[in-house]
């Protein structure tokens, strides 16, 4: 009862302006609602509509797709009703819909949401066969839908070539699924399932299809069906954690509509500590429908943050991200050599800036991996053409001397830094840095070295940064022993520091170069 209370009061609690809207009622039986597993009809007079379908079979599903700004679903509630996951836009919740006393209370708004963004949504009520101790079964009830500002949409809803977030209306979740907010996560969120048989069916129009993920220590085994057909079981194991990561990829499909399945089996590797699965978005490529490469306005930007700098300025031999759509197919392709290649994947991605070609860490669909030539001006703005199977596309970047950008755990810019002790071993919470130890932080962007190594080559003496590098960890200066790229790496600078006397906890680390050049606020230190 309580989710139902405070939707009420959520509603209750909207202007008046908000509030003013058309609802249109459908009723249970409309050919537009899909169900699936086993229902009920009911026929009462103090039903909507004088009926109404009701199950209890664990798994069975009400889908409706409409179109509009929100939706209440109408049905019974009693002693006998029970708790079901509704599912909206890929967000999972919990609704008891029971009633404490003996009597049967019709036409009651189950579940309400409003203030949607104008356009196609999924709500999914699944049967869990589960209730609390103040019902005795597990009953849920469907009688009616009222739509705000639209109507239900029948048929299958299929996404299209392009990046589709896992929130998006062509995926239906079923079994137990959480949803985590994150900025490392594509579109800000990710799905995240434990439990045995939890699945998201994803249905698509192309000929090929990336799962994107997030992997890390605590992540399990899951299967891959495609068009209900065993494909492969998936270890998703992996450290160090990384985020936004091609998962599974497809390839070859006959043109047309296909469904992906990601089946969680809540087993893991000897490997992990967990058996977690998650879903943050589908890579859809259309063979017949993809065009030419685009670089996204301000896509050209510092590794570290995955985020516009301001001006969007990045420096000769820097780490990028370059955002955008259509460098490959579908998967990914990553360098295995030394020096970088130029070019990668099956239609011979390639950068070029500055009359430079610029080396290639990795390539995915909407995002590719490179490096800064260090040929490049240290001022100015300039033009990247991204070439992908003679097919063009540019964008534009800021070049500056220096734009310091400190690595993360979590890959989004804040949070814990990729910091490590003297043994390598990461600085976290549970082994956290003391004061007068010296950790090695690593960033990327402190500008040009003394000696310099070629574009695309790893460092392979000791050199150190021309401008000079200062680090502050909680507001303190922290002492710097070296500053300078890490050898056998490309792009990757290290800077040695002293972590100063009193301080504890969880603080902000920060790197200036040459006085005017800083690293985002919101790294952070684990501190004893």
């Amino acid at each position: 009862m309580l989710n139902r209370l405070l939707l009420a009061y959520l509603v209750a609690s909207l202007p008046g302006a908000v509030l003013a809207q058309t609802v249109t009622r459908f009723e249970q039986n409309d050919p537009r609602i899909t169900y699936t597993g086993t229902w009920y009809p009911n026929t009462n007079s103090l039903e909507s509509g004088g009926s109404a379908l009701l199950a209890n079979l664990n798994g069975s599903q009400a889908v409706v797709i409409f179109n509009g700004t929100g939706i209440t679903w109408v049905g019974a509630s009693d002693y006998y009703s029970g708790i079901c996951y509704v599912t909206l836009d890929g967000a999972p919740v919990s609704v008891d819909t029971s009633n404490p006393s003996e009597a049967t209370l019709y036409q009651q708004p189950l579940f309400t949401i409003q203030g949607l963004s104008p356009g196609l949504h999924r709500m999914t009520i699944e049967v869990i066969h589960s209730h609390d101790d103040s019902s005795n079964q597990s009953w849920i009830w469907v009688d009616a839908f009222d739509i705000a500002n639209g109507s239900l949409v029948g048929g299958t809803v299929a996404a299209g070539a392009g990046l589709a977030q896992q929130t998006d209306v062509a995926a239906n979740y079923s079994g137990h699924w959480f949803q985590n907010a994150g900025a490392p996560y594509s579109g800000g969120s990710v799905n995240l399932a434990v439990d045995p048989g939890a699945r998201v069916d994803f249905t698509f129009n192309g000929t090929a299809i990336a799962w994107i993920g997030y992997r890390d220590e605590w992540s399990g085994l899951a299967q891959v069906f495609l068009d209900g057909a065993l494909q492969v079981t998936v270890d998703t194991y992996l450290t160090p954690s990384a985020a936004r990561t091609p998962t599974y990829s497809l390839t070859g499909l006959a043109p047309g509509t296909h469904v992906l399945s990601i089946v969680a089996t809540g087993t893991h590797s000897a490997a992990s500590g967990g058996s977690w699965v998650w879903v943050d978005a589908f890579q859809v490529f259309d063979s017949a429908a993809a065009g030419p490469p685009a670089i996204s306005a301000g896509g050209i930007v510092s590794a570290a943050y995955l985020m516009a700098e301001p001006g969007n300025e990045v420096a000769p031999g820097q780490i990028v991200s370059i955002f955008g759509q259509n460098f490959l197919a579908v998967g990914s392709a990553a360098a295995d050599v030394l020096p970088l290649p130029t070019q990668l994947g099956p239609q011979n991605t390639t950068v070029t800036a500055c009359g430079q070609d610029f080396p290639l860490y990795d390539v995915f669909p909407s995002q590719i991996i490179a490096q800064i030539p260090l040929e490049c001006p240290a001022a100015g703005v300039v033009t990247a053409t991204v070439t992908v199977g003679g097919q063009t596309g540019t964008g534009t970047f800021t070049l500056a001397p220096a734009s310091p950008g400190i690595f993360t755990v979590e890959g989004s810019g804040v949070g814990d830094g990729v910091i490590v002790h003297a043994d390598n071993s990461l600085v976290r919470a549970a082994k956290p840095a003391i004061a007068g130890e010296e950790v090695v932080i690593y960033a990327t962007g402190l500008g040009a070295t003394n000696p310099s190594f070629a574009t695309g080559t790893a460092a392979n003496e000791i050199n150190t940064t021309v401008l000079p590098v200062n680090v502050t960890i909680g507001g303190e200066v922290a002492t710097v022993a070296y500053a300078g790229l890490t050898q056998g790496c490309v792009g990757l600078y290290q800077v040695n520091a002293t972590v100063p006397y009193g301080l504890t906890g969880s603080q902000l680390v920060a790197i200036t170069v040459g006085g005017s050049y800083s690293s985002r606020a919101g790294v952070t230190i684990a501190l004893q």
